[in-house]
């Protein structure tokens, strides 16, 4: 394995977007519309904000510590003793996801296609693909999520499309009908899903520039939301509340509702062929950050001689978990929001107060900053060198300026979708078009923030050429 793993800021978005993605997919959505019914798809918006909270510390904590991932930096800012002991609770909490993501998938694949398979068998096929890719660097898994989450993406783009001729929107209505606690309860139970993504620390030694780190993470939380958000929605519309909410996979119940004429009547198998190495790269992520953490116990990046006792760990352990398929979808529905509330905001809060005493070794730009030193006057024999540097000192203020613009309409989107779904609740008892207008505006500005978030990436990896 190499000592050094380089991964691009896009392909750290999409590992974001990958982990958020893969674990929503398969278990929560029926226990969302449970809790919130038709309006089960506003149960983002909260988890979103969290996910943007720990881009920003891990940003904060990358440009003290360049080139180390969160074990390391654990040790360095708190300490030999605390800080194995905050590392032993991350490694654990790793543990859980993982266990509970590999039996989530055993169960869904022995339902949905394998039903005459033992799960153990299934299960052992997927702990071999886990450990042949634990051989490997991140870069491997980058490059294979590179290669189909676009076609991920693509495939939720189209599903209003495809399912044109099955959506009835009497089934959403009234819009924001439900009362605030049932939508907060909703945001709650999801919160423990985006939790996830403190997995991220244990890779941010792989990225080349970390000034923009948080754009990246920013981006792929984001871009989860939607795309959950439009499963959701989509749910609703064709099964309705009820349905939904009895249903095991209701979204692998949503594809099958896709008929492209007589000859096209199961693009469901070829949908979760595109899905299924989505949930590989969520569980091989989660798989590669455990072992990182194992092997910073005893200050070493190699993890090779470590991945096949453990991969046999994760196996049996998961095994052994769970009875049945109501104590998995309990344990993680229920249970993961409570273990990321238990640790992680303490931790966060620790990461940023203690870091601050440490300066910054990566600092950031500021538009004012970025010009010449001498105030603009070019000293003789020097005024050519000095209008090249004048021009890609302007260039770089510019693309500056841009980023932290992108910045702020992201920020602002967001915080107009909260404000419209707060104003819904509260008004539609009286008024049902202020639901209607407020849901509105909370999609329309989901869209705008998925792509002004684009765009700040897009700025914030043109600022480092």
């Amino acid at each position: 394995m190499d000592s050094k793993q380089i991964i691009n800021y896009r392909q750290f978005s999409w590992l974001t977007a990958s982990l958020l993605t893969g674990g929503g997919l398969v278990s929560i959505q029926h226990d969302l519309v449970r809790v919130a019914r038709m309006d089960a798809w506003f149960t983002y918006i909260v988890p979103t904000l969290y996910g943007i909270l720990v881009a920003f510390v891990f940003c904060l904590i990358a440009q003290r510590f360049p080139g180390k991932n969160l074990f390391e930096i654990n040790k360095m800012i708190m300490g030999q003793g605390f800080g194995t002991v905050c590392n032993l609770i991350l490694i654990f909490h790793f543990w859980l996801l993982l266990i509970r993501d590999v039996r989530s998938f055993g169960k869904f694949m022995g339902t949905i296609l394998l039903p005459n398979t033992p799960e153990e068998i299934v299960l052992f096929l997927l702990v071999l693909l886990i450990m042949y890719f634990g051989r490997s660097s991140i870069e491997v898994i980058a490059r294979v999520n590179d290669i189909m989450f676009p076609y991920f993406a693509m495939t939720i783009i189209l599903l209003p499309l495809m399912l044109t001729n099955e959506l009835d929107k009497s089934l959403i209505e009234p819009i924001l009908a439900g009362d605030l606690i049932s939508v907060w309860n909703g945001n709650f139970l999801s919160l423990g899903w985006y939790g996830d993504v403190i997995i991220l620390g244990a890779f941010l030694h792989t990225i080349g520039q970390i000034r923009q780190v948080r754009s990246a993470i920013r981006h792929g939380v984001i871009l989860s939301s939607f795309f959950l958000a439009v499963f959701l929605l989509l749910e609703v519309l064709v099964f309705g509340p009820v349905i939904t909410g009895n249903l095991i996979y209701p979204n692998y119940n949503l594809v099958q509702q896709i008929h492209i004429t007589d000859f096209l009547d199961r693009m469901d198998l070829l949908i979760l062929s595109i899905w299924a190495p989505i949930l590989f790269c969520k569980d091989i992520l989660i798989y590669m950050a455990l072992l990182t953490g194992i092997a910073s116990l005893v200050k070493q990046r190699d993890y090779s001689t470590i991945n096949t006792p453990t991969g046999f760990f994760v196996l049996i352990t998961s095994l052994l978990a769970f009875k049945n398929t109501s104590e998995l979808f309990s344990f993680g529905n229920f249970s993961s929001t409570v273990i990321i509330l238990s640790y992680q905001p303490l931790l966060l809060v620790l990461l940023v107060g203690l870091s601050l005493r440490h300066p910054k070794k990566v600092p950031d730009e500021s538009p004012g900053k970025s010009g010449d030193a001498n105030g603009g006057n070019s000293p003789p024999g020097k005024s050519g060198s000095q209008g090249r540097t004048s021009r890609r000192s302007s260039s770089r203020s510019i693309m500056q300026h841009s980023y932290h613009g992108w910045s702020k309409v992201s920020n602002a989107l967001l915080l107009v979708c909260i404000v419209s779904l707060v104003v819904g609740l509260l008004g539609s008892e009286y008024y049902a078009m202020i639901g209607v207008i407020c849901s509105i505006i909370y999609g329309t500005c989901m869209i705008l923030a998925t792509i002004s978030s684009y765009m700040e990436l897009v700025q914030a990896r043109q600022q480092q050429v």
